[in-house]
């Protein structure tokens, strides 16, 4: 979550983006919908939507990518502690 390319040395060589960022687009009864757009060298590099469901306590279709799947479940998770039912 950051701007690491170039700079950090355990970076993955890659062609891939080098910051993400998250919103909750909607939250309804058991899903929240979270959607996401990768960046590269500050542009938009590339973009999609995950559903989280409470009763699963995960997303359905993650699992590409690990360390965004760890990225995207710590924003959710930050999103539960402040707002743990959907309103």
């Amino acid at each position: 979550m950051g701007y690491a390319r170039g700079r950090c040395p355990r970076y993955p060589p890659a062609d891939a983006g080098d910051a993400v960022r998250f919103l909750i687009a909607r939250d309804r009864e058991d899903l929240i919908r979270i959607e996401y757009i990768v960046e590269r060298d500050h542009h938009p590099f590339g973009h999609g939507a995950l559903e989280y469901s409470r009763a699963l306590g995960g997303f359905a279709g993650s699992g590409e990518n690990a360390i965004f799947d760890r990225q995207a479940l710590a924003f959710v998770a930050s999103y539960l502690r402040r707002r743990p039912v959907s309103a």
